[in-house]
């Protein structure tokens, strides 16, 4: 009688414990993978603040920014976790003015990924990571194919 009522509690606590995971495994796995796929690549920028669109190509650890004159700005880039990386300038690829140097000490630029428009496109927000209130900017990445 004592191992029936054990063997029936080990059922019930794996029946929680499987209730519980499982649904947890499967949706919380789907945003990581969401924001794995817009992590590498290449995709045209549309800033709510910024006066004009520009084009970025990503790597896991660095981004090159074009904007429509041409001018270039190297980032080196550190994943915080699935959705949301810290930007520096990078100041072995060029030179930086007293703003680049700032953000930089200020803890560089913090981007978060957020929602999927569409398959090509994903919502994001940015700030300076010492800044949040006065350097918050939301857009779009949109991939180039």
């Amino acid at each position: 009688m004592v191992v029936i009522e054990f063997l029936t509690q080990k059922k019930m606590t794996l029946k929680y414990f499987f209730l519980t995971i499982v649904p947890y495994l499967l949706f919380g796995c789907k945003e990581v993978s969401i924001c794995k796929d817009f992590k590498v690549g290449r995709y045209k920028v549309v800033s709510e603040t910024a006066l004009s669109d520009f084009e970025i190509t990503r790597t896991l650890i660095n981004q090159i920014e074009r904007n429509e004159q041409g001018d270039v700005t190297y980032y080196t880039i550190e994943w915080i976790d699935e959705c949301s990386f810290v930007s520096k300038f990078d100041k072995t690829k060029m030179t930086l003015n007293d703003d680049m140097k700032m953000i930089n000490s200020d803890g560089g630029l913090v981007v978060e990924l957020l929602e999927v428009l569409d398959n090509d496109c994903i919502s994001f927000q940015s700030y300076v990571k010492n800044f949040k209130d006065l350097s918050f900017s939301k857009g779009k990445f949109c991939r180039i194919k």
